[in-house]
């Protein structure tokens, strides 16, 4: 074995060169790998490390109004309980700024689990109490930096001038998403009082958190027991993170199924470049089994090779995934508090570098059998029979190679469905691009025998190209197809929700959204809209919440075609509804229709639309009488229609829209949405706080712009991970065209020879390039049109009708692109002379 080793060595430090599209195809697929599995666990250490402290407890009891004493009493004997108020509002600046925030409002004992960290560091009662005639806040960070407020500066909330007395570094129970729905800011319970902004029809929550030495599942279970009647929602600490972690697992399995995908593709390459390597090997191969080199010793020089390289790449492709994983979690870090350790990451770079190991061997094992059972006369002749199949055994020991992968694939996965769905994809793919293949070589075929192509002897020699043994055709499917179809997929999604942000939001949106009008306010607010120059209409419509109780008389508790989980869960919902308002969210009927005004329903019910995925979760139909209960009291009404949302156009997403009337009794605040030039938007906005410091406004120009910032990293993200992508199938490109270089160069020289002209090589060689960029570019746009479009329609419910013509030309300049660099670099290798390139052969 030493000698072996040696000779392998120095065999590849003489020769190993020509392996460098081997190595770089399997460090890119390691890298994507490594990097994608590394960030996962990074961030799902980081979030999942302690969810008690994200939660605010070991369980949270969410109330729309302050429970009572009687079950306050049963909870603090059970558990320490910490109580925080939080109220959605507007914060304005002296300059005339406002934002979105949540205020909270917590006791002495918070927080629970966790540091609250504050800049200056003194206790967060003190700071937030009145000094001078003035309440303190304390601003999260990312707020502060957005509208340029230091300490000590001013702030309006509600009625009050509230003054900047703190920074928050860090908060444990910060929400992932406070950066899009509100930043918090936190204050005492007395100024909260004092700003006026809780008023009858406010909405206030109130989350109390308990930490216990019982188990949270055992707590909620006798709490429920204790106080069946009432309506709020308990939940543990394990919950939260189960949402957490399937939401990650989800994430990181698309990513992994990528990396998995570029290094299936890179595998070609491997392939390609071994046979390449061995193609110019020949001689030695036959020199050395010629002086009595064994086909297992013959075969370990070049599996020690193999070895050599697979690991080498593997290892640096790690390197490379785990920096970009450590960059990722530093930038996340940056926006959400995350406690993780560089520990995390070692057992996804292991993992990446046993699937580039493996992917390796499972390419490189049937080129190999091959070479080394290729009797040396046919060697030295040169008649390598590297089309033919490999030996049995080594055919095995591929398939093998292949079972570890599939297994190592379904171990990495944080959702084993996505494994699954991603073999069967590639079973599919490939015997999908079987049968296309051999449909093609077969019209191939037809076509070259057919007599009109008789005097077009470059096209006659494109074609047979096409179908003889050996071809490119099923390497270039395969490996560009493949990348072109990610990149079709990305193009069609990323450009239909740039068109709607772009254009659609800003056609059918209105300048300025909002919420939390109360009853006596909406003259006030109206007046304060109208002053717009640029109005055009305001659509006001009430927000009643409630839940659902009966179905057909039946109480959601007993349906008996849910689980006991979806029971519970039903019943506990608490759902908008509202009334159509000139279909003020936009919503589209998809069963039964809307009614006229005087239209009743049967016994003279008031009718309801509800939301489609409410009713298929609830087995609602069209024709049903389902109750609700708002406020204690029943509501009874007929199901008329089913409705959908339109997905990013939805502003405020009710559950339910009424008949007009069925809701008056229940009525004491409402959403709005004025219509007018985005440029009146600021200015309304400072109206109608002066008005009502209680309403939250949000300009839509606003988070138009934030959304498309958002999708922007995203889209950078996606072109990314398809670069990687199309730089690997250049890659498997080059061990195509290198693999075939001789026997394409030696029927090259044997056609000049007999007369033919380099022009007419030269343009049947353009002819077959031409035709296999037209087959890729069709095989990928289809096969990315299949998965972009049902993902846009029926997931995120944007039109994706129009981006079809421009998925189209991005395959087909970049697929003519990489097929004419091939062309280009096969046409360089024909410039020698024909009886120098005879000779050798």
């Amino acid at each position: 074995m030493p000698f072996l080793l040696k000779l392998a060595w120095q065999d590849l430090r003489a020769s190993g060169r020509s392996l460098w599209v081997f190595c770089a195809c399997l460090t890119l697929g390691v890298t994507l790998i490594a990097a994608s599995g590394g960030l996962y666990q990074l961030v799902n250490q980081g979030l999942l490390a302690d969810t008690r402290a994200l939660l605010g407890g070991d369980l949270e009891v969410d109330a729309n109004q302050p429970l009572s004493s009687e079950t306050l009493s049963w909870m603090t004997q059970n558990g320490e309980v910490s109580l925080v108020t939080e109220v959605d509002t507007m914060l304005g600046t002296p300059a005339g700024q406002f934002a979105r925030v949540e205020l909270q409002s917590m006791d002495a004992r918070y927080p629970l689990y966790g540091e609250l960290r504050l800049q200056p560091d003194r206790p967060l009662q003190s700071l937030l109490a009145k000094q001078n005639g003035q309440w303190g806040v304390a601003l999260d960070p990312v707020l502060a930096d957005r509208l340029k407020l230091s300490v000590g500066d001013t702030v309006l909330i509600g009625n009050l001038e509230m003054a900047v007395r703190a920074k928050v570094l860090a908060q444990p129970d910060r929400s992932l998403n406070a950066n899009w729905r509100g930043t918090p800011v936190l204050l005492s319970n007395d100024a909260l009082k004092a700003s006026g902004l809780i008023q009858p029809g406010s909405r206030i929550e109130y989350d109390y958190r308990v930490k216990t030495s019982q188990p949270a599942e055992q707590w909620r279970e006798q709490f429920y027991a204790q106080f069946p009647q009432l309506p709020w929602e308990v939940r543990t600490f394990a919950d939260r993170s189960q949402r957490i972690a399937e939401r990650l697992a989800q994430i990181a399995s698309g990513l992994l199924i990528i990396g998995f995908s570029t290094l299936f593709i890179g595998g070609l390459g491997v392939f390609n470049s071994i046979q390449a390597y061995l193609q110019n090997k020949l001689k030695t191969i036959a020199t050395l089994r010629a002086v009595g080199l064994r086909n297992g010793s013959l075969a370990t020089v070049y599996l020690l090779q193999v070895a050599m390289l697979s690991i080498g790449s593997s290892l640096l492709g790690a390197v490379l995934g785990a920096l970009l994983a450590v960059s990722g979690i530093a930038s996340v870090a940056a926006e959400v508090p995350l406690q993780s350790s560089l520990a995390a990451i070692a057992i996804p770079l292991l993992s990446a570098i046993m699937f580039g190991v493996l992917t390796a061997f499972c390419f490189a094992l049937p080129v190999i059998g091959r070479a080394v059972h290729v009797s040396p006369a046919a060697l030295f002749r040169g008649d390598v029979g590297m089309q033919q199949q490999p030996p049995r055994q080594w055919g095995l020991l591929s398939l093998g190679c292949g079972g570890l992968l599939a297994f190592l694939v379904l171990l990495s996965m944080p959702d084993i469905r996505f494994g699954l769905g991603f073999m069967t994809t590639v079973a599919t793919l490939l015997l999908l691009l079987d049968v296309i293949v051999k449909l093609i070589r077969k019209l191939a075929r037809i076509l070259d025998d057919h007599p009109v192509l008789n005097q077009h002897f470059a096209l006659r020699l494109a074609l047979a190209n096409l179908h003889r043994p050996g071809s490119a055709l099923r390497a270039s499917l395969l490996s560009l197809g493949s990348a072109l179809t990610l990149l079709v997929a990305c193009t069609l999604i990323v450009s239909a929700l740039l068109h709607t942000l772009s254009t659609t939001l800003p056609e059918e949106s209105p300048a300025l959204v909002l919420y939390d009008v109360l009853t006596d306010q909406r003259e006030d607010v109206s007046s304060a809209i109208r002053a717009a120059d640029s109005f055009q209409r305001l659509d006001l419509a009430p927000l009643v919440r409630g839940r659902i109780a009966t179905i057909n008389d039946v109480p959601l508790s007993e349906k008996a075609d849910l689980t006991p989980q979806q029971r519970q869960e039903a019943a506990r919902d608490e759902h908008k509804f509202s009334y159509s308002a000139n279909n003020i969210d936009g919503v589209n009927v998809i069963d039964g229709q809307w009614w006229n005004e005087s239209n009743r329903g049967e016994n003279d019910l008031p009718q309801v639309a509800v939301e489609d995925h409410e009713a298929v979760q609830i087995g609602l139909q069209v024709g049903d009488r389902i109750s609700f209960a708002i406020e204690g009291r029943q509501l009874d009404a007929q199901v008329a229609a089913i409705y959908s949302q339109k997905g990013v156009q939805t502003r405020f997403w009710f559950e339910a829209i009424f008949s007009d009337g069925a809701l008056d009794s229940f009525i004491h605040r409402y959403v709005g949405a004025a219509y007018m030039d985005a440029s009146d938007a600021i200015s309304s906005q400072t109206r109608v706080a002066a008005t009502a410091p209680n309403i939250i406004t949000v300009r839509t120009a606003e988070m138009v712009d934030t959304a498309q910032q958002i999708l922007g990293k995203a889209s950078s993200g996606l072109a990314v991970v398809a670069a990687v992508s199309l730089l690997a199938s250049f890659l498997v490109l080059v061990s195509v065209m290198a693999a075939g270089r001789s026997r394409q160069v030696y029927t090259a020289t044997v056609l000049q020879v007999m007369g033919t002209r380099l022009s007419v090589i030269r343009r049947s060689l353009y002819l077959e390039y031409l035709v296999l960029a037209i087959i890729t570019t069709l095989f990928a746009v289809l096969l990315g049109s299949t998965i972009a479009y049902p993902l846009l329609n029926l997931r995120m419910k944007i039109p994706a009708e129009g981006f079809f013509w421009l998925a189209s030309v991005v395959a087909a300049v970049i697929s003519i692109g990489a097929l004419s660099l091939g062309a280009q670099y096969l046409l360089r290798r024909l410039q020698l002379k024909p009886a120098l390139l005879l000779r050798s052969e």
